[in-house]
C-alpha cells in the first residue's frame, strides 16, 4: 500500500497515545451515582489447595466454573448415550468393532484416515505407553455391538453395560468428549496444580494490572451512564483458568479471564492465530468489552445487511468505544498494529477506490462479508499489506465524518439505523496524505 507519510502518521499516532491523562476529564462525573462492584478472584484461585476447596469456590461461581472451567456446554450423558447407540451399528464403526484380527483392524483403520483420528488420537494421548495394539484388545472383548433389537433404540441397556465396564466407558465417554463432574473436578484441579499454571498465575500478577482495569472500566461505565442514565453496570470478576476462555458477559455480569491478556511479555499464550492474539494485551482488553456493551445501544437493520449497513454498523460501535474510553488510541481501539493503522490511513483513498470501483457498498454476498468485515489477517484484494476488517475501519471513517458534519451526539448516533443517511450526510470523502 502507499507508504508516503507512514512515519509521519506513526508520529502523529504516538502523539495521540500520550499519557497526558487531560482527555479524560473533559466530561464532569461527579453526579454520576454508579459503583463498579469490581471482585479479583485471581487470589482466590491460586490459594486452592485441594478438590474439596475447587469443589466450594465452583459452588460459590457456578458461571466461572460452567464457562472458564469446561462444566457448561457438555453434552449430556443421555446425548452421548444416543449418539454412541447409533455410531456402533454404522457400517464403518461395525467394521472395526468385529475385526477378526490386528492386522484386518489395523487395515480398517488405514483404510479411513478421518476415522482412525477419531477412534484413536484421544485414547492414545491420554494413556500415555498404551498402543493401537491395546485398543483392539479392548474393542476384541466388547459385547457392544451385541446390543441388537429394542435395545438399539434404547440407551438404558447401553448405560448399563458401561457402568459394568468402565474402561470402555471412560474411552467412548471421552471421544464424545463427556466427562462427568468428577472427572471435571479432578482434571481442573490437576490442571491447578500445574507448574505452567503457577507460572501463568505470577505473569497474571505480573503483567496485567486488575485494578487499573477496574479503574478504567469504573470511568468508562460512567461515561456510558452520563448519556444513557439508566444504564447499569454489570458485576465485574477477574479470573485466570489455563485459557479456558477470555471473556463471559451479559447485563449483569462481566467475567474477565486475564491471562488471555497478558500480551507477548508471557511465556505462554492462548492457542489462537496469531493475528487475533496480537490483540490480546492488556491495552486492548478495556476497549474489547467497551464494544461489547455497545451492543446495548447500537441499533441497526434487521436481517440481511449490506457491506455498507456492516460498516457503519461496526464504525458506530468503534465510535461509541472512543466516546466512552477518549485516552484510547484509535488503533487500539480498531484493533491494529502501529503499522497496519497506519497503512490503513495513508492509503484510505485506494481503499475507498477499491469499493467503489466494485460496487461493494450495497453487495449483501456473504463471501464479501467474510473478505472486507469479518475476521482475517488481511485483505489481499486491495493490498498485500491491508490489514484485515478494513471495512470496519473505513466504516469508522464514514461515522467520524458523519458526526463531524452533523453534529449528532452519540446517543443519536446510535439510534441511527439508515446507514445510507449517514453516508450520505458525512460527505465522506478520503482524507489527502
Amino acid at each position: 500500500m502507499l507508504k508516503r507519510y507512514f512515519i509521519l502518521v506513526l508520529l502523529l499516532t504516538s502523539l495521540a497515545c500520550s499519557s497526558d491523562d487531560s482527555c479524560d476529564s473533559n466530561v464532569d462525573l461527579s453526579d454520576v451515582t454508579l459503583e463498579l462492584d469490581f471482585e479479583n478472584l485471581t487470589h482466590d484461585i491460586s490459594e486452592i489447595e485441594s478438590e474439596e476447596d475447587l469443589s466450594a469456590f465452583f459452588e460459590a461461581n457456578p458461571i466461572i466454573r460452567d464457562e472458564f472451567f469446561e462444566y457448561g456446554g457438555r453434552p449430556s450423558e443421555d446425548k452421548v448415550l444416543t449418539d454412541l447407540s447409533q455410531l456402533v451399528h454404522t457400517p464403518e464403526i461395525n467394521a472395526v468393532l468385529k475385526a477378526k484380527s490386528f492386522v484386518a483392524f489395523e487395515e480398517v483403520l488405514d483404510k479411513n484416515r478421518d476415522l482412525r483420528e477419531f477412534l484413536t488420537y484421544d485414547y492414545l494421548s491420554i494413556n500415555k505407553g498404551k498402543t493401537i495394539k491395546d485398543l483392539y484388545d479392548m474393542f476384541s472383548n466388547s459385547r457392544i455391538t451385541a446390543l441388537t433389537g429394542r435395545e438399539v433404540t434404547s440407551i438404558e441397556p447401553l448405560r448399563n453395560y458401561l457402568m459394568t465396564s468402565p474402561t470402555e466407558r471412560d474411552y467412548f465417554y471421552t471421544i464424545f468428549a463427556y466427562r462427568t463432574d468428577d472427572q471435571l473436578l479432578k482434571a481442573n484441579y490437576d490442571l491447578l496444580q500445574n507448574a505452567f499454571i503457577d507460572t501463568l498465575y505470577q505473569e497474571t500478577m505480573n503483567l496485567i494490572d486488575a485494578g487499573m482495569i477496574g479503574y478504567e472500566l469504573d470511568r468508562a461505565y460512567k461515561r456510558v451512564q452520563k448519556v444513557y442514565p439508566d444504564f447499569q453496570s454489570p458485576k465485574v470478576q477477574a479470573v485466570y483458568s489455563g485459557f479456558g476462555k477470555d471473556i463471559y458477559l451479559t447485563d449483569s455480569l462481566l467475567i474477565i479471564g486475564l491471562d488471555y491478556y497478558l500480551g507477548e511479555g508471557a511465556s505462554f499464550r492462548p492457542n489462537v492465530y496469531e493475528y487475533l492474539r496480537v490483540r490480546l494485551t492488556p491495552e486492548h482488553l478495556v476497549p474489547q468489552l467497551l464494544q461489547f456493551t455497545s451492543l446495548k445501544f447500537n441499533q441497526t437493520k434487521k436481517g440481511k445487511r449490506t457491506i455498507l449497513e456492516d460498516m457503519i454498523y461496526y464504525g458506530k460501535a468503534m465510535e461509541f468505544t472512543s466516546e466512552m474510553l477518549p485516552c484510547a488510541a484509535d488503533s487500539i481501539i480498531m484493533g491494529y498494529s502501529s503499522k497496519e493503522f497506519a497503512d490503513a490511513a495513508v492509503s484510505e483513498g485506494v481503499i475507498w477506490a477499491h469499493f467503489l470501483e466494485r460496487k461493494l457498498l450495497y453487495s449483501d454476498v456473504p463471501s464479501n462479508i467474510t473478505k472486507y468485515i469479518d475476521e482475517r489477517p488481511g485483505v489481499p484484494e486491495i493490498d498485500k499489506d491491508c490489514p484485515g476488517r478494513i471495512g470496519q475501519w473505513l466504516g469508522w471513517q464514514i461515522v467520524k465524518a458523519y458526526r463531524e458534519e452533523s453534529g449528532v451526539s452519540i446517543t443519536e448516533l446510535m439510534s441511527e439505523t439508515d446507514a445510507q443517511k449517514i453516508l450520505t450526510q458525512s460527505k465522506y470523502r478520503p482524507r489527502s496524505r
